[in-house]
């Protein structure tokens, strides 16, 4: 099966032309029939994808988890393949897929949210404002692993919790809720792992709804994500199901996959091996080699 590489300088910058002829050497030392699509602009990508929505190819992005996402929406009720090189700030979903995955195309669970889908996490509250906001999340003057903790330094000083209800399993929730995590995968933020017992193909949805806490709980419970110890913590509510409702009385902001996106009411519902995904993690070692 021939390979797409969707090569876009207007996020690679300085680096495109050094990653292009990596793809090009590790290509050929794997055998691939490929094909490279560089792009300038958003524009150039959809006219890229216009071209081969009609047929089955692997087509992948060289990016973050937001690349991956863009991508997903774009390749949904099509026959093609999506596959992914990481290059971006978290690559959390690559980290799930390298703990998890075996080489090949797998078919994967995806999560619609309003008239988009995600395929890792989405957040609400405190974890979506830190996410969405490109003061720390591309900041290049801090380093990659450092951004979200950065932002977490901010928010603890100036968050407050927005008042949400949350319809799940034939309960309706009301409250002011710290955060709130929708799961397919395990990992966001750069390494936080907010729900450490996540598979992509398991037709589950984990979500977690963190109480208000003050600013020093706050700060703990979300620091202790990084080695799962939070749901030790009375304050984060742990459920499992394939289906939630989300509702706010102003617009308040999620954040899918690296995506922003706004609304006052959110409905999600899980789609069981809903897509279809290319894996191979020696290819990627090769080309994260020298990065």
């Amino acid at each position: 099966m021939k390979y797409i590489y969707l090569l876009n300088r207007f996020n690679l910058k300085q680096d495109t032309d050094a990653i292009k002829e990596k793809l090009q050497r590790v290509s050929a030392s794997f055998n691939r029939d490929y094909e490279i699509c560089l792009s300038e602009t958003i524009q150039d990508v959809k006219k890229h994808l216009e071209r081969f929505k009609d047929g089955e190819y692997i087509i992948t992005a060289i990016g973050g988890d937001g690349s991956i996402n863009l991508l997903l929406n774009d390749l949904i009720g099509t026959n093609n393949i999506l596959s992914f090189i990481p290059y971006g700030t978290g690559n959390d979903f690559c980290r799930y897929c390298m703990e998890e995955l075996d080489d090949g195309i797998h078919e994967t669970d995806i999560i619609k949210i309003n008239e988009r889908y995600f395929i890792n996490v989405a957040c609400f509250g405190i974890d979506a404002d830190i996410a969405n906001d490109d003061r720390f999340i591309h900041n290049h003057f801090i380093p990659k692993s450092m951004r979200y903790n950065a932002g977490v330094v901010y928010y603890f000083l100036t968050y407050k919790p927005k008042t949400m209800k949350v319809s799940i399993e034939g309960q309706d929730i009301e409250g002011r809720f710290t955060t709130i995590i929708a799961a397919n995968a395990r990992y966001y933020g750069g390494g936080y792992r907010p729900s450490p017992n996540s598979y992509i193909d398991d037709g589950k949805m984990e979500i977690l709804l963190v109480d208000e806490l003050n600013k020093v709980s706050m700060a703990k419970t979300i620091l202790s994500m990084k080695d799962a110890s939070h749901l030790k913590n009375k304050a984060v509510h742990s459920y499992v199901s394939d289906r939630l409702i989300l509702t706010a009385d102003s617009l308040i902001g999620a954040n899918i996959d690296g995506e922003a996106l706004y609304a006052d009411r959110f409905e999600i519902k899980m789609i069981p091996k809903g897509f279809r995904i290319e894996f191979n993690k020696r290819f990627i070692e090769e080309m994260s080699k020298g990065n």
